[in-house]
């Protein structure tokens, strides 16, 4: 037990060292939304509210009113690419609010999000393809065999008092898109069990830019779907690091 233990913490230093010494693809990888607004590249805006007229039927016909609703992501950033851009830089799939803060990268040409990824493109070898999450970043990125990054996203580990356990384990199960929690009856989308009876990555519409679960990670769900799909098999390592270095 101890050795295994030993082993454990030695990979996650191993991994902790190779990431902290590869040079990063943003200037402050730590960063990310509302922390954004005063750093290089970024600028923010508020959400605001706009005043829409609804029409509701009644026994004499209908009745107009007028209700205030936020803005919405596809509103702001009708361009898929874009908005996708913006979303994972903030860490956020959740729907928006008036005078909520959103970061916005002031040159998105011809880029993808990969290019905001607070991950090194490149490590050295591990030996094998394995899947990070970081609950600092709030995000998870996935390495193949030779050390190359091959796709990242936002995540939400779990809340104070829940903290996802940091350290090695490997997937013991994948689930399909009507996975359900046992426990909390709540959706868990394309889970990949890595912990125990509960615990996995999973898609969710409640990535919140901030842990907030109850020891899963939650992924957005499009980014669980092709983990699940593209990534993952039993047996991958995952490795979650630290809330506090």
């Amino acid at each position: 037990m101890y050795l295994k233990r030993f082993i454990t913490f030695s990979l996650i230093m191993v991994v902790n060292l190779i990431l902290s010494k590869t040079a990063l693809a943003t200037e402050k990888p730590e960063l990310y939304g509302e922390t954004l607004c005063n750093n290089h590249g970024f600028h923010c805006i508020n959400i605001r509210e706009t005043t829409v007229e609804k029409y509701f039927k009644t026994k004499k016909g209908s009745k107009k009113i007028e209700i205030n609703v936020a803005e919405t992501w596809e509103e702001l950033w009708p361009d898929e690419r874009e908005r996708e851009i913006v979303m994972k830089v903030n860490r956020l799939n959740i729907k928006l609010a008036s005078g909520m803060t959103i970061a916005v990268p002031n040159d998105m040409t011809n880029k993808t999000f990969m290019d905001f990824s607070p991950y090194p493109t490149e490590i050295d070898s591990l030996g094998e393809k394995f899947l990070i999450f970081d609950p600092k970043l709030l995000a998870w990125a996935a390495y193949d065999q030779k050390g190359q990054l091959v796709r990242w996203g936002p995540a939400s580990g779990g809340k104070p008092g829940y903290h996802t356990p940091a350290r090695e384990f490997t997937i013991f199960k994948e689930a399909g898109p009507k996975c359900r929690s046992s426990k909390y009856d709540a959706p868990m989308p394309w889970a990949m069990f890595f912990h125990k009876a509960g615990y996995a990555f999973h898609g969710s519409p409640k990535v919140p830019g901030y842990n907030a679960s109850h020891g899963c990670v939650r992924l957005f769900n499009e980014d669980a779907e092709w983990l699940n799909k593209n990534f993952v098999e039993v047996g991958t390592k995952v490795i979650i690091r630290p809330y506090i270095d």
